[in-house]
C-alpha cells in the first residue's frame, strides 16, 4: 500500500564507460510519469554517481565542511580551546567520518580535499597561522589523517564481522584464509582472511576485497585483540606509527 511520488523518484544506472553505450535509452514509467536516469542520487546523505567515483559526494562534503569551519571561525574569539574542539568534532569530524568507508580507493585528489578541511579544523582549534605545519596539531588532538580514518573504519567493521557483532550481509563477505601447504607462515595464523581475486578497480575497492587486504597487513597482536575497545586502541596506535 505504498504510494510512490513520481516527482521524488530517481533511479541510477551504474556501469563502466566501456559498457555504458549498451544500456542507453532506459527509462521508467511510474503512475504515467516517465522518469529518466539521473547522473547521481543521494542515499542516506551520500551522493552516488553513475561511475561510483563519489567525486560529487566529496565536493558537496568539502563545501559543507568549510561552511561550518567558517561559522566556527567567526565565534572562535569567544571560545576557549576545549569548546572549539568540541564544536569542530561535532560539526566537522563527524561529517568526515560519516560513511567514510565508501571512500576506500578513492582518488588522491578527493582525499586531499577532505584533508585540507581537517587541517584547517586543527589549526582553528589551536588558533594557528595559515602556513604553520599542521602535523603537530593533529598529533596533539590525536586525530588520524583522513586516509587512515578510512582504513580505521573499514578495519573496525572487519573486527565486528569476525566477532559476530556486524550485520549478516557483511559477515558473509569475509572468509578465513585456508592454505593447502602446511608449514607456511600463513598456515600458523588463524586470524588471516582470504583475499578474493578481482579483475577491476571497482572490485578492488569493494569491502569483500579491501577489508581482507587491510586486515592481513595488521600485526597479529592487533588482529587478536580480546575486545573491540582494545582493538580500536591498538589499531589507532598502529596507524599513528605507520
Amino acid at each position: 500500500m505504498l504510494k510512490l511520488n513520481s516527482g521524488k523518484t530517481d533511479f541510477l544506472i551504474v556501469a563502466s564507460p566501456r559498457y555504458r553505450h549498451l544500456i542507453s535509452g532506459i527509462v521508467l514509467t511510474i503512475g504515467g510519469t516517465v522518469i529518466e536516469p539521473s547522473t547521481s542520487i543521494r542515499s542516506l546523505g551520500v551522493e552516488i554517481d553513475a561511475n561510483l567515483k563519489l567525486n560529487r559526494h566529496v565536493s558537496s562534503l568539502s563545501s559543507s565542511l568549510h561552511f561550518h569551519l567558517s561559522n566556527i571561525a567567526r565565534i572562535r574569539p569567544f571560545l576557549d580551546q576545549s569548546a572549539c574542539e568540541h564544536a569542530v568534532r561535532a560539526l566537522v569530524s563527524s561529517r568526515i567520518d560519516y560513511a567514510n568507508s565508501l571512500l576506500c580507493g578513492t582518488s588522491a585528489l578527493n582525499v586531499k580535499r577532505l584533508q585540507r578541511a581537517q587541517n584547517r579544523a586543527a589549526k582553528l582549534v589551536f588558533r594557528a597561522k595559515k602556513y604553520d605545519h599542521v602535523t603537530p596539531f593533529l598529533q596533539q588532538l590525536h586525530w588520524l589523517p583522513v586516509e587512515k580514518r578510512i582504513t580505521y573504519k573499514i578495519l573496525t567493521i572487519t573486527y565486528k564481522c569476525l566477532n559476530n557483532s556486524a550485520p549478516n550481509y557483511l559477515r558473509k563477505l569475509l572468509r578465513k584464509h585456508q592454505t593447502a601447504r602446511p608449514g607456511l607462515r600463513s598456515s600458523n595464523d588463524p586470524a588471516l582472511l582470504a583475499v578474493p581475486r578481482t579483475n577491476t578497480c571497482t572490485g578492488d575497492k569493494s569491502f569483500s576485497s579491501a577489508a581482507p587486504r587491510l586486515w592481513n597487513n595488521l600485526p597479529q597482536n592487533v588482529r587478536t585483540s580480546s575486545s573491540l575497545s582494545q582493538f580500536q586502541k591498538s589499531l589507532k596506535t598502529f596507524l599513528f606509527n605507520t
